[in-house]
């Protein structure tokens, strides 16, 4: 427990990557009692993330919190139109709100742990501890965790290219029976690509309630309009046109293979989007946080230095080679998505981006992208990388 006015860790930020780091510390038996403090600047933090994941079908940590679940999931694309079965997988989404209040109310049965609605200015470390400035107090800690991403060390350096994966999402209701409630749609790049690499993202509740997402993976942000317009011509093409919408959802997840890791020490560990735990091929961060956490865990219990926790391992080097042609030629990404999904099983595509393939098994999928393309990316990357 908390002793002299210090906490053994102090999180900044009560999103995805603190709430799962928090349970598995208190799964774990030599954390169960440690002495925790959550700050989280916005009290009314809600449904503001839908999260996708894809595991056995048997019931996960999240089963009470999952909304719907698919066992099969479509890739469409004016080459390539495909539904498959990811048996004995299934595609499953959280909403973030049901998500929220199932570990708040853990949060509450827990007398070691607080939870406290301020906003972090700042952290310093010193030799023995953290000291944590929020806009109303100053707190102690043993370790710190911070998960609010800083946009602005992204955008200093040239090194790694950003890309982001923005969307606008729609939940709407239709008037009659429009939709494939078995099948989530994994991406559509029926749409106009316009120069960057556009989809369409449709997941199916029933077959008449359906979140149908614009997304982008590209370097710059639209207006709302353009985002919204877009979903309006994707319904009338599919012929859905009575409908209400009845929310909304809105966000921009880095793309990027920046090493966050540089910025940890000893005792200060950045999660999250903010650590660098977002899949940098594909925006995916739920089940990477997942993998993290447990991973963090394992760490803490034999070492006191944060700074040698995080290693880069070949898959990083797959998405950082992937993302510098993506940022180079971002109107491919239609192209190389769809040789991937022609030529390879979707369950080992979900595999190889959950980082579970074997070395034999990347090197297949690897053959399905133009060889020469990728080659010279990865010139490029050494040329840059001697000088």
């Amino acid at each position: 427990m908390k002793k002299k006015g210090v906490y053994d860790f102090i999180f900044a930020g009560a999103g995805a990557a603190t709430l799962q780091l928090l349970g598995q510390l208190l799964d774990n038996e030599k954390f169960a009692n440690a002495s925790i403090l959550i700050l989280e600047k916005d009290a009314t933090k809600t449904n503001d993330r839908t999260w996708c994941f894809w595991e056995g079908k048997e019931n996960s940590p999240w089963h009470q919190t999952i909304a719907k679940s698919w066992d099969c999931i479509t890739f469409q694309s004016p080459t390539v139109e495909l539904q498959a079965s990811i048996a004995p997988m299934a595609y499953k989404k959280i909403r973030s709100d049901a998500y929220y209040k199932s570990m708040r109310a853990r949060i509450a049965k827990h007398h070691n742990v607080d939870l406290r609605f301020e906003a972090v200015e700042g952290f310093q470390e010193h030799p023995e501890l953290v000291t944590v400035t929020t806009n109303k107090n100053r707190y102690k800690c043993t370790y710190f965790f911070n998960s609010i991403l800083d946009w602005n060390v992204l955008k200093k350096q040239t090194n790694y290219p950003v890309l982001q994966q923005h969307f606008v999402g729609w939940f709407i209701k239709t008037d009659a029976p429009c939709f494939d409630d078995t099948s989530a749609t994994f991406m559509d790049f029926s749409v106009p690509q316009k120069g960057n690499t556009r989809f369409m993202y449709v997941l199916p509740t029933s077959a008449t309630e359906a979140l149908v997402e614009y997304t982008l993976f590209s370097e710059n942000l639209l207006k709302k309009a353009e985002y919204e317009c877009e979903i309006r011509a994707y319904l009338s093409q599919k012929n859905i046109r009575n409908y209400t919408i009845e929310e909304t959802e809105q966000g921009s997840i880095p793309m990027t293979c920046y090493r966050f890791a540089k910025h940890n020490s000893k005792r200060v560990l950045h999660i999250g989007s903010a650590g660098g735990w977002t899949k940098a091929s594909t925006g995916f961060t739920f089940k990477t946080i997942e993998r993290k956490a447990k991973q963090l865990v394992e760490f803490l219990q034999k070492n006191d230095n944060m700074k040698g926790f995080e290693k880069r391992s070949r898959f990083w080097w797959y998405d950082l080679l992937f993302l510098d042609v993506l940022a180079r030629h971002n109107n491919l990404g239609s192209f190389l998505f769809s040789r991937m999904f022609q030529r390879n099983n979707p369950l080992t595509i979900l595999r190889f981006l959950d980082e579970k393939t074997t070395f034999l098994e990347e090197v297949k999928i690897m053959r399905s992208f133009p060889v020469g393309l990728f080659v010279k990316q990865l010139f490029r990357r050494l040329a840059r990388a001697l000088h």
